[in-house]
């Protein structure tokens, strides 16, 4: 839901740069999977309303087709359904910050702040509802205000991704790159951060300093529960920058397939395969096996045959 606000908190420029095309066709499958091509116009009035009056009774289908709407860029078609939302569903928070993104989509911004606080009176102070209202200070270009709001959501969320990289987003905005690094340093020191210490590590890879980056790695998976994004960021930036035989060391021996996805473990298989560890990539595979759905099958046996592979060129070495 939260993102296509990302680009919210990017650097302004004297002069508004103008602002995307949306495309004039809508491109999807129909319910036996063949590509089916719409204008905009056919979309909204022969899919879109249909759905919505659908589902309005509904909330988890219309929050559903709210937010599929909205990432096509039908925010102004979705003021009354997103509104209709708020009044039936049993998840106060996920209601109030679909309506107000829509509203702010739609460039409504005052309904937008009006929405976001019903929903803080309700809710309560949540890292989405504080996110959400960030923007609408941070498009009335009060970036002070935009930052206090931001910095309160990691405080209640500290790996909240679209608050954090909000965050750091307004403040190098502020401050250029010490402004950037002192918010992403705060944010690191907050209890169970650990999104923002994978990017003081991404940054220290950047920079050519592994030793500093292997030491947030560290504490982040010194956690109890370690999330399994954090070990598919950790070993993707890992392999970007060079340093596949770590992505094997590190998240090797926390990886588990049942807690952490498949996208952690296919960057340890291709690790595995490109330090030619073979028996800890096979040993990996044949857990995966135990636990992956039937769709997933298919990827495990191109990573079988190519360590079968590897076992041919070792025999022929």
């Amino acid at each position: 839901m939260f993102r296509r606000l990302l680009a919210a908190f990017r650097t302004r420029t004297t002069a508004a740069a103008p602002a995307p095309a949306i495309d004039d066709v809508i491109t999807a499958c129909d319910e036996h999977g063949r590509q089916v091509v719409m204008s905009r116009e056919e979309w909204r009035d022969k899919v879109l309303h249909p759905q919505l009056k659908q589902h309005w009774d509904t909330a988890d289908a219309l929050y559903g087709t709210i937010l599929t709407a909205l990432s096509d860029g039908f925010a102004p078609e979705l003021l009354t359904a997103a509104a209709r939302l708020v009044e039936i569903d049993g998840l106060p928070e996920r209601s109030h910050v679909a309506h107000g993104i829509v509203l702010l989509e739609s460039g409504r911004h005052d309904e937008a702040e009006a929405v976001l606080q019903a929903g803080i009176r309700t809710c309560g102070e949540t890292a989405a509802l504080l996110t959400n209202l960030a923007k609408v200070k941070h498009d009335r270009e009060d970036s002070v205000g935009a930052s206090d709001l931001l910095r309160r959501a990691i405080r209640l969320d500290p790996n909240f991704e679209h608050g954090l990289n909000g965050w750091l987003a307004v403040e190098r905005a502020r401050a250029g790159e010490a402004g950037f690094l002192q918010a992403l340093q705060e944010a690191c020191a907050l209890p169970r951060s650990w999104r923002a210490r994978l990017l003081l590590a991404r940054h220290h890879l950047a920079a050519g300093d592994l030793p500093a980056a292997r030491e947030q790695y560290t504490a982040v998976l010194a956690e109890e529960d370690v999330d399994g994004s954090a070990l598919m960021t950790m070993a993707a930036d890992l392999g970007q920058y060079g340093h596949t035989g770590l992505i094997v060391t590190l998240v090797g021996p926390v990886y588990d397939p049942t807690r952490h996805g498949p996208q952690a473990a296919f960057h340890l298989l291709r690790a595995c395969l490109e330090t030619e560890r073979v028996a800890e990539g096979e040993a990996l595979l044949g857990r995966l096996r135990a636990v992956s759905p039937p769709p997933l099958a298919r990827h495990l046996d191109e990573f079988e045959r190519a360590f079968h592979q590897l076992h041919g060129s070792e025999a022929h070495a």
